[in-house]
């Protein structure tokens, strides 16, 4: 027995679609369904959904073929093809001279019954295609048409009204489809976005404790000295120790203290600069103090005490910076009164560059106010920064507290703070930050 040729097959299924019964509305409702419950197990991929609309368009139609085309452009790209038109996945054909073209600009679903005799449609692309009737659907997207689906035969007069209304369903579902498919992407990305943000952001913080933790470890800085000065006289009262990081980065030692914060490591770094400091406390002339920069948080902690306990605490002074919040000024001024019992001095630092410097001042009776290089800049040209000055000193008379200006760098700006009647200041004019010398090297 022959095979059927190609031509016979054609034959065929024309035959068949002669003589196919239209659907009622329930069982053409009851196949929509059906395909809805394919685009659900089709997940979320685009792809997919098209696909598998795409098919059942064409099961639905009787089609030999089915394609969902996509705007391009001023082209209409074959994005999805079922049956006789899957080869030509990737077609390009143009909007302006094509039925999908007026089917988008339209907004209606459009039937050529022939494209032999049709004037609307591109008829070469028919031809290359192989088709010679088609019902074209246009494809929503949210408020936007952005493509067609299309079924397909190659025998003229192929669909008919029921067709139309099955192509208007299934363009309903893939437009759904996609939106949601779209939605849920934007979402995931947004939220992969945030996991890979956050994984980039721990990997970082875990690096910068490694960082950080290897720093206090092996205790991995130097320190350098200040002279604090009587203004009157020069005579150095005291030293500031200053950390000095180095790891082939330059970096103030701000940025250390701030990227050790940010790794839950502050605390720690602050208690091992001070130990340093504290056991060159030896090497220092006896008639100077040393001045050691603490947080509140370090300032109030037992390990802080425990460190000035070990050594002369009279000749330490604990400088608060500006820097750090105090949750709780009762625990802190409770500490405060515990050092000045053991002889340690305190000093608040950064004065008159912000409301917590002036707040810390009222709360914990400082020692000593230090007046922030910004006050000091060019104090001998700014009125207003010389008026701070003097309020300032007067209140510290008032609370039996001394002055010390920081940052004085020129002649002008000591002569000015000397008439104001600070009593004591640092500075690159008065000092440079220097490595202490051991006494058997000198």
């Amino acid at each position: 027995m022959k095979s059927p040729t190609k031509g016979s097959r054609v034959i065929d299924l024309q035959s068949a679609r002669r003589a196919r019964v239209p659907l009622d509305d329930g069982t053409l409702l009851s196949r929509i369904v059906s395909v809805q419950g394919e685009i659900a197990q089709a997940g979320l991929d685009p792809h997919k959904v098209v696909d598998v609309v795409t098919r059942r368009a064409q099961e639905l139609t009787h089609a030999t073929g089915a394609v969902v085309e996509l705007l391009d452009g001023d082209e209409l790209v074959y994005w999805s093809a079922s049956g006789t038109v899957t080869s030509q996945l990737g077609m390009r054909v143009k909007s302006t001279r094509s039925l999908s073209g007026l089917c988008v600009e339209t907004g209606r679903v459009l039937m050529c019954n022939d494209s032999e005799t049709d004037p609307r449609v591109d008829i070469d692309a028919c031809r290359l295609v192989g088709l010679r009737s088609m019902l074209v659907a246009p494809l929503p997207y949210g408020d936007l048409l952005i493509g067609v689906l299309k079924v397909v035969a190659p025998w003229p007069n192929a669909f008919h009204d029921q067709d139309v209304r099955t192509l208007e369903l299934l363009n309903t579902l893939i437009g759904a489809a996609l939106s949601h498919a779209a939605h849920h992407s934007s979402v995931e990305a947004a939220f992969n976005s945030k996991v890979e943000a956050d994984r980039l952001v721990a990997e970082e913080r875990d690096e910068l404790r490694r960082r950080i933790r290897g720093v206090i470890d092996r205790e991995a800085f130097e320190l350098a000295f200040q002279p604090i000065c009587a203004l009157d006289t020069g005579t150095v009262v005291g030293y500031e120790a200053l950390a000095r990081f180095s790891d082939g980065r330059p970096r103030p030692p701000d940025r250390w203290f701030d990227d050790a914060t940010r790794a839950e490591l502050g605390f720690e770094l602050e208690v091992a600069v001070a130990r340093k400091a504290m056991r060159s406390l030896a090497l220092l002339p006896s008639n100077t103090y040393l001045a050691v920069n603490v947080s509140p948080e370090t300032a109030a902690s037992a390990e802080i005490m425990r460190l000035c306990a070990g050594h002369a605490a009279e000749r330490i002074v604990l400088e608060i910076t500006e820097h750090s919040s105090v949750d709780d000024y009762l625990v802190l001024a409770e500490r405060a009164r515990l050092l000045r019992a053991m002889g340690v001095h305190l000093a608040i630092d950064d004065a008159g560059a912000g409301f917590s410097s002036l707040r810390h001042v009222l709360r914990l009776e400082p020692d000593l106010i230090k007046l922030d290089k910004s006050i000091t800049r060019n104090i001998d040209k700014r009125v207003r920064h010389q008026s701070l000055a003097a309020a300032l000193l007067t209140f510290a008379h008032g609370t039996s507290a001394s002055i010390v200006a920081e940052g004085i760098e020129t002649a002008a700006e000591l002569a000015t703070l000397k008439e104001l009647g600070v009593p004591f200041g640092q500075g690159y004019y008065l000092g440079r930050p220097e490595p202490l010398i051991p006494r058997a090297a000198r």
